[in-house]
């Protein structure tokens, strides 16, 4: 019987047979090349599954086999010697059925620990607080924006609309400022929806590597009573791991254009964080109601990558503007070699990408144009296989993660 009938007969693949073989659990004849599976090799293949069904591991089996073999399989002594192994197999797994029950009823309680949690936790939700309103400006005309219908408690505000003379209008509801034009990315993904197969733990591992390296260069600033600004979270998220070690005096925006994402995080702050002040935004094009010249820092997790990928519109332009003189962005970014497969993949993929969206000198050249001085940088690593997520991504490529620092200076 040939390898590929032998695989079928027994429901398994040709791979699970050839591994078998190279463990010498199944010892068939050769012709050439060619591997033919004798009456031995079915009696030995049931037996494996047989021992398979019973949980026994491929080391535990290649002994049984072993004695098979050695002994020729014909005397009471190997009953014996099997009917032992079997007995003992039952105890092992009577004690594990123990240990999984023990592990499903700390899930359980785990469980209703977490639900008693998020019910109390919806007893404490916050509102926007009233120290961002003198911020809270028209991304367009940069008046400030007029609140109405506001339904506030203490120093925060849960409900109300703001509106502009030029006709811009945004809302906030349950404590989340919403802006206008909303739209979701063609690509819609959201971290908190992550399907860990389409995203390599070597890759991700590499991030929170880069995170690292973007958590060591902020704890070198002064972050008392500044404004810290971090983006398109629904892809990658930074801030929210390092809050508990960072100042309690700092305010902290976050924006993305998931929903659930912005409440999720909310939810996750006010229960490990309450004191922290906090404003959510759910916003899609990176034109945010903020004054310009407002925020002090700027953390970069990935959002002027992803950015490039969905808009032609330069996201350090747009983002410089929200900067204080003297301010800082900290990030990291992707890149490709140039003349590589994986940027004209982008090309024909992606809608309307920037035309130098992931390119090697398009972080620096957007930095020189925009007055920004790269104070630090280190190519963290790179990888061939991000996952599949990255479906622009050529596998015979690498994959380039930059972390950066760079100071931003109002021009003179």
């Amino acid at each position: 019987m040939k390898i590929g009938q032998f695989a079928k007969h027994f429901n398994v693949s040709i791979d699970t047979v050839r591994h078998y073989i190279e463990k010498g659990l199944l010892i068939p004849e050769k012709n050439n090349t060619q591997y033919q599976m004798n009456t031995i090799c079915l009696e030995d293949m049931a037996l494996i599954n047989e021992l398979k069904f019973y949980r026994f591991s491929l080391k535990e089996i290649h002994k049984i086999l072993s004695l098979k073999r050695l002994t020729n399989n014909g005397n009471n002594g190997d009953a014996s010697y099997f009917r032992n192994l079997l007995v003992e197999k039952k105890i092992q797994l009577i004690e594990e059925k123990d240990q999984i029950l023990d592990v499903i009823h700390s899930i359980d309680t785990k469980i209703n620990t977490e639900v008693c949690e998020n019910f109390e936790q919806d007893n404490e939700k916050k509102g926007v607080p009233l120290l961002f309103v003198p911020i809270l400006s028209c991304p367009y005309c940069q008046s400030g924006l007029s609140l109405q219908n506001a339904s506030l408690q203490g120093h925060q505000i849960f409900e109300g609309n703001l509106h502009c003379s030029c006709g811009y209008l945004a809302e906030i509801q349950d404590g989340i400022l919403f802006t206008s034009n909303l739209q979701s990315s063609p690509f819609k993904y959201s971290i908190y929806e992550t399907d860990v197969e389409r995203w390599n733990p070597g890759f991700i591992s590499l991030l929170e590597k880069s995170k690292l390296w973007m958590y060591n260069e902020l704890t070198l600033q002064q972050l008392e009573n500044k404004i810290v600004l971090e983006t398109n979270i629904e892809i990658l998220m930074m801030l929210p791991k390092y809050l508990s070690s960072l100042s309690k005096n700092t305010s902290y925006i976050f924006t993305c254009y998931s929903l659930e994402t912005i409440k999720t995080l909310k939810q996750c702050i006010e229960k490990l964080h309450p004191d922290l002040s906090v404003l959510y935004i759910v916003n899609s094009d990176l034109h945010l109601p903020l004054a310009h010249h407002s925020i002090d820092f700027f953390i970069d997790s990935l959002s002027l990558t992803q950015y490039s990928l969905i808009y032609k519109e330069s996201p350090i332009q747009i983002l410089t503007r929200y900067l204080k003189d003297n301010s800082f962005i900290i990030g990291i970014a992707v890149f490709y070699e140039a003349n590589s497969k994986s940027l004209k993949k982008i090309q024909s993929i992606y809608p309307t990408p920037n035309p130098k969206a992931l390119q090697l000198n398009f972080l620096e050249e957007e930095m020189h144009e925009h007055h920004l001085t790269n104070l630090n940088k280190e190519i963290v690593g790179f990888t061939k296989k991000p996952g599949s997520y990255f479906s622009y991504h050529d596998e015979n490529e690498k994959m380039n993660l930059l972390a950066y620092k760079a100071a931003y200076s109002i021009a003179k």
